[in-house]
């Protein structure tokens, strides 16, 4: 049976929690939401600043919290918010985490939901398996209470599905649940946040119909149902041009009244154990940043992203060093005269979030074409989240201004980059089917190689990130496919991999499975480590690289036929 929006928005504001706990950061700004901080350091032209933080387990969290405000307290600095980086388990309510793989990043116990606010003055974020999860009402209620009031991440919603499956009805009321109880506490300054370059924004063929989908996610979130949104951008968005560009449009379609969570920041052009490289580009993309906010304040926290954050999980002291790199180059940034042509930015952003508007208009025209109730957000949000912003983008052939789809955002380019890069080195896959799985958001290889397979002459069939081990070998038995593909990248390839070699020996699979993307494995250390040689110790094959897989494929497709199973 289906609920109405307005209905279950209701139960969302009716289960918002009583009172909201003032945190130790908020105490310290004598505010009663980290809205009204942001609303004050922006009127004053204070930039604020973000950590992201997220150890295995909330002690050391907690412990790297500290290390951060004491060590800034000595230079008179402060950090202002920091994102806990959770676990994927945190998708699902409590009782149900032993069913997923063991990630990254901690998952809240009972106890912990009151702490966290108060390792430190740093107010807290949740933005990773929150809002957009089945658990998302369940969490945001307990977020809510503690005193974080800005949480997140609707971004997820359009991405993110649970190993195994998921009803999305399901999923989407409780997204509107969720959304209801921070609009409950809109006046008190609750915030949801959407980070675009999480979502299917990053779909986008330009930076057009990136901002057409913030647009979009506005008029849902406020317009619909009544909460305040925060976007957040920039973990894709490489190009120090690009990033002003994105940072004025999408201020101007939130009426240039727009209250960002954090200018998240471009961790994509990071290379692993290359410190030298990845200081120039803290610094690129800071100096952006921090102009940004000093040219149009909106409130964004900007992260300095550790050095280290491309091998594994940042240490506390070093969140604290970018840290200080931060604050020294905004004395820098204030100093300096224009770190780009205001005024061509300016011209520029008016363009994107022009056809940003009439991207939402015409989008919003279709569903009324395709029945779909528009003043429902269930409804809204689950037409949306069917159609995906590539599928908007195909149907509304709506073509942006030259200057517009000449910004064309980090994945498209790289997606482009990585197939060329594949051109004359792939073998003849002629007669070779092939099953391909990515277990989450991590979608170039995947587009990647739904490019360069067929090309080649493979079949390939793709299964949805919410694939289990198990459903993935079960696919490639049903399918007859000479080989799995499959991609991980959140600390759990070594389980990973033995559910997938408990299903081969359980259904007699003979294929290549072949396992690529961060192959580690969160052991209960400080950071995940490398499960390479254990994944081969367990008869599967890792590659690399998308050539290694692709010349393995190859061997495949000409080495001796596969018996036929009887």
């Amino acid at each position: 049976m289906r609920t109405p929006g307005a209905q279950v928005l209701a139960e969302g504001r009716a289960a918002a929690p009583a009172s909201i706990h003032q945190t130790a950061y908020l105490r310290r700004e004598a505010a009663r939401s980290e809205a009204e901080v942001k609303l004050r350091a922006r009127r004053e032209g204070r930039v604020t600043y973000h950590a992201h933080v997220g150890s295995t387990d909330w002690s050391t969290t907690a412990a790297a919290l500290r290390e951060i405000e004491a060590g800034l307290a000595e230079d008179g600095e402060v950090c202002d918010r920091f994102g806990l980086t959770l676990s994927r388990a945190m998708s699902v309510d409590e009782a149900t985490r032993g069913s997923l793989h063991k990630e990254t990043g901690p998952a809240l116990r009972p106890e912990e939901w009151a702490v966290l606010g108060e390792a430190a003055a740093i107010q807290p974020h949740l933005g990773d398996f929150m809002i957009g999860t089945p658990a998302g009402a369940t969490h945001a209620r307990l977020a809510l209470a503690a005193g974080v009031t800005t949480i997140g991440n609707l971004g997820q919603y359009w991405s993110f599905e649970v190993p195994g499956g998921q009803d999305d009805r399901q999923v989407t009321e409780a997204t509107v649940r969720a959304v209801g109880m921070l609009a409950a506490w809109r006046d008190r300054g609750a915030l949801v946040h959407s980070y675009l370059d999480d979502g299917v924004a990053m779909q986008a063929g330009s930076y057009g119909s990136y901002v057409g989908w913030a647009a979009l996610e506005r008029h849902v979130v406020e317009d619909l149902c009544g909460a305040r949104l925060a976007h957040s951008y920039g973990g894709l968005v490489d190009d120090p041009w690009h990033r002003a560009v994105v940072h004025l449009a999408v201020d101007d379609v939130h009426d240039r009244e727009h209250l960002g969570s954090m200018v998240y920041g471009d961790t994509v052009s990071m290379r692993p154990h290359d410190h030298a490289h990845n200081a120039e580009v803290l610094r690129r993309y800071l100096t952006v940043d921090l102009a940004c906010q000093l040219r149009r304040p909106t409130g964004h926290a900007v992260h300095p992203v550790p050095l280290t954050e491309a091998e594994r999980v940042p240490t506390g002291a070093e969140n604290l060093e970018v840290q200080r790199v931060a604050h020294a180059l905004e004395r820098d940034v204030r100093c300096s005269g224009a770190v780009v042509d205001w005024d061509r930015a300016e011209r520029l952003a008016g363009e994107v979030a022009a056809y940003a508007l009439r991207f939402r208009d015409a989008t919003l025209a279709l569903l009324v074409d395709d029945g779909v109730a528009v003043a429902d957000p269930v409804e809204v949000l689950l037409a949306l989240r069917a159609l995906g912003l590539a599928g908007l983008e195909d149907r509304l052939r709506l073509p942006p201004p030259r200057a517009v789809a000449d910004l064309v955002p980090w994945k498209a380019r790289q997606v482009r980059a990585t197939v060329a890069g594949l051109a004359g080195t792939v073998p003849d896959l002629r007669g070779t089917r092939v099953v391909l799985a990515v277990l989450d958001v991590h979608d170039v290889v995947r587009d990647a190689l739904l490019r360069t397979l067929p090309r080649a002459g493979a079949e390939v069939v793709l299964l949805p990130s919410s694939a289990t081990p198990a459903s993935v070998v079960h696919a490639a038995i049903a399918e007859d496919a000479d080989a799995v593909v499959l991609g991980t990248y959140n600390g759990a390839a070594l389980e990973v991999g033995r559910e997938l070699r408990a299903a081969v020996d359980a259904t007699a699979y003979d294929g290549l499975v072949i396992m690529g993307g961060r192959l580690n494995q969160d052991l209960g250390g400080d950071s995940p480590v490398e499960v390479t040689d254990e994944l081969r110790a367990l008869g599967l094959t890792p590659a690399a690289t998308l050539e290694e897989a692709c010349r393995l494929l190859g061997e495949r497709a000409h080495g001796p036929s596969r018996p036929e199973f009887t």
